[in-house]
């Protein structure tokens, strides 16, 4: 045993020695991590391993790295500072050439197209164009002569990105009116893709009472100024910004429109960004963390890590550039440690890329194929249930897209599928509905003919009437009479003792049957399904019996006439609005579809301002204030309802921290006996 491991680590001494720039590793020193349809992140399979780490060009040891880009032919060109030049590399990570000349002195990153190699020099602030086939110079772009420059605007290139008619997006230091825009030719055409002012919450304030000047001056102390950028072929451009969390990273078109989402999976730091093969879109933070989304935005894969002193293969130290070829191999040009680092797809990654890449070529059937592979490596990998749910919609099978949606919890999809449902249901239905129309029409007008001819109504209203000789049904049905004429049914349950305590119970407790309904039956488009319905439910009776009792109580200091018995039943004949609106809001949800979503909130929002409305006529009424001791009294509940609940934490915390005291003590004094 001992003399095999003395020839495994002379085997890889040795090749060392005779490949010293590139070690070829296996395994992963990091977990993978995706993100499911709300956004938070699980962890799934592994997606990229290590492969490669590359600090030695042509017998050049890399000194200052600060940029990689791979062209169509899988070239790679890696821009290094302190070298002063872009070693370029063949598909095998092999040395080609290298793009050196008298006129660069700090080169900082570059740009290649079918015509030209782009090198951008910070220190100069120019762009030199080279021919791609020859390397010859051909000619620099510098600062632009329009007036906005000549008047002071800083021109200080560090990366750029070049569309299909030969358009140049400048990064530039310190823009903060975004990306400089300039024709082929190197005139400037707009800015573009700034990202928007954040200022601090007082300095908004403030900034009420600043002159023009003043307000322009303080715009440039905030500055988001865009990190880096990229473009696709469809001429969409991407830029990610390190100073901002919120939305660092988005895809913009011609007309400057974002069209990722402001919820994105993102991070502070994130350093560049590159567009892979299938339109998906990787970034890297300066901490080493690696992120891959799809064109829509939504995380795929989160990998990577910061090296602390450790030298572990795979982690990285300070990260500033990330690329991927055409076999989607990562390639990271990580600073910290002045070399290149290399990341290859798992089985895993290939299979979701392979589906994604089936899906925007219109191979549907290909796609759902693809998707089904990758949910045997993890069945609950939320983009794989919506690409499936994508591809079934695409095939005409929106059952089966509903399902896949539903498992994800992927509220976009859900509606459309269930838009194409309701589509197909009333194609194959709508006479039907017709027909009961009819007939129902037809029954209401038979019923009134008879009811004119024979007198029956007055007898049937009798019989129904004795069941209001009951005091729970009477009760019950008296909050249509509170609900049309709520000053009078306020004045009857506090002078005439109209209503008994077991009604308004009834009411409350028909309130958190509805709550429980609410969660189980509302549409997921509306109400996602959970677990913690009960909690939640526990939660909302807690508050409302705080409010009962801290209001209560300040309306006793304050004078207030009612007692509590009045106060409890005006309360819950306030809230009747709840019992009556949302068993409709309920039932109607389930036809309803995001984009007439409109027909649910609506009524919920004005059920709950209605609700609102009463609850502060019955105190104002029932203790007999005015509107300003109204508002009083209900500020001086809600203050008196954080003390009471602040109290009670502390002594939940207390009696944990004493119980766990005492089981201590007992156990300690068990085991010593």
């Amino acid at each position: 045993m001992k003399m095999y491991l003395k020839l495994t680590m002379l085997l890889g001494i040795m090749l060392m020695v005779i490949h010293p720039h590139s070690y070829v590793f296996a395994g992963a020193p990091y977990y993978t991590y995706t993100s499911d349809s709300q956004g938070t992140i699980i962890k799934t399979q592994t997606a990229y391993t290590p492969s490669k780490q590359i600090s030695v060009i042509n017998g050049e040891r890399l000194e200052s790295p600060e940029h990689v880009f791979v062209d169509e032919e899988d070239y790679i060109y890696i821009s290094d500072s302190s070298h002063n030049k872009v070693f370029i590399l063949d598909e095998h990570y092999r040395f080609y050439k290298e793009l050196a000349s008298d006129k660069l002195t700090t080169v900082q990153s570059s740009f290649v197209t079918d015509e030209y190699i782009y090198v951008v020099d910070s220190y100069q602030s120019k762009i030199f164009l080279f021919d791609k086939l020859t390397h010859e110079y051909v000619r620099e772009i510098g600062q632009p002569d329009s007036p906005i420059f000549n008047e002071g605007y800083s021109f200080s290139p560090t990366h750029i990105a070049v569309d299909v008619r030969g358009n140049i997006y400048v990064r530039s230091s310190g823009s903060v009116n975004g990306l400089i825009m300039l024709n082929r030719e190197g005139e400037f055409i707009t800015f573009f893709g700034a990202n928007p002012l954040n200022v601090p919450l007082l300095d908004q304030v403030r900034s009420f009472f600043l002159t023009e000047m003043q307000q322009r001056k303080l715009e440039r102390v905030f500055p988001d100024v865009p990190s880096n950028i990229a473009i696709d072929d469809r001429g969409f451009i991407y830029t990610v910004t390190s100073s901002i969390e919120t939305n660092p990273l988005k895809k913009f078109n011609v007309s400057g429109t974002n069209y990722f989402p402001d919820e994105l999976v993102a991070n502070y730091n994130m350093e560049s960004v590159w567009i892979g093969k299938h339109n998906n879109v990787y970034s890297i933070t300066s901490e080493g963390w690696i992120f891959e989304y799809d064109s829509d935005g939504n995380l795929l894969f989160l990998f990577g890590g910061s090296d602390v002193n450790s030298s572990r293969f795979g982690l990285l130290s300070r990260p500033v550039s990330i690329a991927s070829n055409s076999a989607d191999e990562l390639i990271v040009v990580d600073q910290g440690t002045s070399r290149i680092q290399t990341y290859q797809s798992t089985q895993f990654a290939d299979a979701v890329h392979q589906a994604m890449g089936a899906y925007q070529a219109g191979d549907y059937t290909e796609s759902k194929e693809l998707w089904e592979y990758t949910m045997k490596y993890n069945s609950i990998f939320d983009n794989g249930h919506i690409g499936l749910g994508d591809a079934y919609l695409r095939e005409g099978d929106p059952y089966s897209a509903y399902e896949e949606y539903f498992d994800a919890q992927y509220s976009e999809g859900i509606s459309e599928a269930f838009w194409e449902i309701r589509q197909s249901w009333l194609e194959t239905n709508l006479n039907n509905v017709f027909s009961l129309l009819l007939v129902v029409v037809g029954v209401v007008s038979t019923h009134k003919f008879l009811n004119r001819k024979f007198r029956y109504g007055p007898k049937v209203r009798k019989r129904v009437s004795v069941l209001r000789r009951m005091k729970m049904v009477d009760d019950l049905l008296y909050m249509f009479s509170f609900l049309k004429q709520p000053l009078n049914g306020i004045y009857e349950i506090q002078d005439k003792n109209r209503i008994a305590r077991r009604s308004s119970t009834m009411i409350f407790i028909l309130i958190a049957v509805i709550f429980i309904l609410h969660h189980m039956y509302t549409n997921v488009l509306f109400v996602p399904k959970d677990q913690y319905i009960v909690y939640e439910l526990s939660i909302m009776m807690f508050l409302f019996v705080l409010w009962l009792v801290s209001n209560y109580l300040i309306c006793s200091i304050n004078d207030g006439e009612g007692s509590f018995t009045h106060v409890y039943n005006s309360t819950a004949y306030a809230l009747s609005p709840i019992v009556i609106i949302m068993p409709l809001v309920i039932l109607f949800s389930n036809g309803l579809t995001l984009e007439q979503s409109v027909f649910y909130h609506l009524p919920v929002q004005g059920m709950f301002i209605w609700a609102a409305f009463l609850l502060f006529f019955t105190i104002k009424d029932i203790h007999n204030y005015d509107v300003s001791e109204t508002i009083t009294v209900i500020s001086k509940s809600v203050f008196t309802m954080l003390i009471i609940g602040l109290f009670l934490f502390v002594l939940y915390s207390l009696g944990n921290q004493l119980i766990g005291f005492i089981y201590d003590v007992i156990t300690e004094v068990s085991q010593r006996w």
